[in-house]
């Protein structure tokens, strides 16, 4: 028999060998995060020909998360690599970045861990030297609410203009 044949995002025992007799078998296995379907073996026959059906590799799959505080859209109970969820959270939670995460090879899930904070208010956000912010005079401040600041005459403003409330009751960087 002639090389066995290669299959995606697995490997054969006979890499190293050009030439295989009759009779002799070669073992199939899978990279990380996949897993074989099908037979771990195929042969080389008395026609030279290698047996079939190949076996595969097929990504691992996700099983469906639990949210904190929230709950997953749709009935699904495994999602395949390269599938998206989404979630809601319950009424007074918010998540603090994306309502979305993606299965991964390996059935681990991206964002690792789907949670649901409580809703805080932000505090005044920091003054800087020889700068201020557009939020004096506003009581509070809420998720998703932003100041942009400015610097007096003759100053540059080093980071970012505008910082945003997060969900935790924090400010985004500045």
């Amino acid at each position: 028999c002639s090389r066995p044949p290669n299959i995606a995002n697995g490997l054969h025992s006979g890499q190293s060998l050009d030439k295989f007799s009759q009779g002799v078998t070669v073992y199939y296995g899978c990279k990380d995060g996949y897993q074989l379907v099908g037979n771990v073996s195929i042969n080389c026959t008395e026609k030279g020909l290698w047996s079939r059906p190949l076996p595969r590799c097929e990504a691992i799959g996700c099983e469906t998360p639990e949210v904190q505080n929230g709950r997953v859209h749709g009935l699904q109970s495994t999602y395949k690599a390269g599938e998206t969820l989404r979630f809601a959270c319950d009424a007074g939670y918010a998540a603090d970045e994306s309502y979305e995460a993606q299965c991964q090879p390996g059935g681990i899930w991206n964002p690792p861990a789907l949670l649901c904070e409580r809703v805080r208010p932000c505090p005044m956000p920091p003054g800087v030297r020889n700068g201020h912010h557009n939020g004096q005079g506003k009581a509070f401040f809420t998720m998703g609410m932003s100041v942009t600041y400015t610097c007096h005459p003759g100053y540059y403003l080093v980071g970012n203009a505008a910082v945003f409330c997060r969900v935790s009751g924090n400010w985004s960087q500045p």
